[in-house]
């Protein structure tokens, strides 16, 4: 687990602020893009994926599927979670970076 070593230019607390302010925007029929439909008490959501080069600390993000066109996509490592009204965005933050560190590590 690398939560805790910080990656050029990113950090927990910037994505933290970062899902904070996206949960924000969650509407009621939001769903992350794994949604199984059959599932009708599914709380609102959405998918989030965070680009990052290690190189020059570059980011980007964006949400849902935007079939390869999205910011994110523009660098090498990704990391993608869905994001909930009531999720831990602390946890979250810390699931991107490690799934970052886990690609850099390869």
């Amino acid at each position: 687990m690398h939560s805790q070593a910080r990656l050029k230019g990113l950090s927990i607390q910037v994505l933290s602020d970062l899902i904070k302010d996206l949960k924000r925007d969650i509407d009621d029929d939001y769903r992350p893009m794994g949604f199984d439909p059959s599932w009708e008490d599914a709380p609102p959501g959405m998918t989030v994926t965070v680009g990052y080069t290690p190189e020059d600390g570059s980011w980007n993000y964006q949400t849902g599927d935007n079939s390869f066109s999205g910011g994110a996509y523009l660098h090498p490592y990704w990391g993608v979670v869905d994001i909930y009204r009531r999720s831990s965005s602390r946890e979250l933050a810390k699931d991107i970076i490690d799934q970052i560190w886990e690609q850099i590590d390869v």
